[in-house]
């Protein structure tokens, strides 16, 4: 039978990373991937990136008491325990990014969101643009300012408020369903915009195929514009029946900071609503 101290205080049980398959897979098999990556993988995946190997041996490091801890001790009853030190890295340590994530998503929803409705849009690039990003990392940065510009022009459009604040944050996913390479984009934002008086306007009704050929042609003017492709090539893609780009806004969330409703299309009223204070990224 466990003493009563012990259940009050509950039990401290730290993780053992070294069991998982992911620690021992990495631990047995990083070596061996970087000295043979060049010659098996470099073609179809891009070159190897040093990155990798950081957040590798960082990953290796994260919950173990020999990189580093903290002893943690209670005052009123002295019990007292170690706690290993944890990465903090995004996506590949499942320990580390579901902390920051948690983080994260407690300041978008406290700090930074305004307490109007939100829309989820997905931008996607054909198969042929992919292949640029793969070596060609900055790029995806120059496509996410693109959708947030043309995102936001559309939306300016459609109120016919030139001057609307619109806010966004923009999420980078570089794989799809089957872990291939498959770049892509989630905004999330704001279902309208901010005035300069604090007013906010919702996003009207709209077209997605009116605002897809606009990210379209945005996207293929930087291309161009970067000398990655010509203007008979931008041409020629343009042509194509079935463009390969595709933009998804039907899903829509209710105000932050309060219940929220999630839905796969806005409610039918899309009334201008009385002037708040934004927190939004205009």
């Amino acid at each position: 039978m466990p003493d009563a101290a012990s259940v009050a205080r509950g039990v401290y049980k730290p993780r053992r990373p070294q069991a998982s398959p992911l620690f021992r897979l990495v631990s047995d098999h990083l070596h061996r991937l970087q000295t043979v990556y060049d010659e098996r993988f470099a073609r179809e995946y891009g070159p190897w990136r040093p990155v990798v190997a950081q957040v590798a041996d960082t990953f290796l490091e994260c919950g173990v008491l020999d990189h580093g801890f903290a002893r943690i001790r209670c005052d009123a009853c002295t019990h007292e325990y170690l706690l290993a030190f944890s990465c903090k890295c995004r996506y590949f340590c499942p320990s580390g990014h579901a902390k920051r994530l948690a983080i994260w998503t407690q300041w978008l929803d406290t700090t930074l969101l305004a307490p109007v409705p939100h829309r989820q849009v997905v931008l996607t690039i054909p198969k042929r643009l992919r292949a640029y990003c793969l070596y060609r990392r900055r790029l995806l940065g120059e496509i996410a300012r693109v959708a947030a510009r043309t995102v936001t022009a559309a939306i300016r459009t459609l109120t016919g408020e030139r001057d609307l604040a619109v806010g966004i944050v923009a999420c980078l996913q570089t794989h799809g369903s089957r872990a291939n390479w498959h770049p892509h984009l989630h905004l999330l934002v704001t279902d309208g915009g901010f005035r300069p008086d604090g007013t906010f306007v919702s996003w009207p009704a709209h077209d997605t195929a009116r605002l897809t050929e606009a990210f379209r042609r945005a996207v293929l003017r930087l291309f161009v514009r970067l000398e990655l492709f010509d203007e008979d090539q931008a041409a020629s893609m343009l042509s194509w029946p079935h463009s390969g780009f595709h933009v998804h806004t039907a899903v829509w969330e209710g105000p932050f900071g309060s219940p929220r409703t999630i839905a796969r299309s806005p409610p039918a009223s899309h009334a201008t609503a009385p002037a708040i204070p934004s927190r939004s990224n205009g």
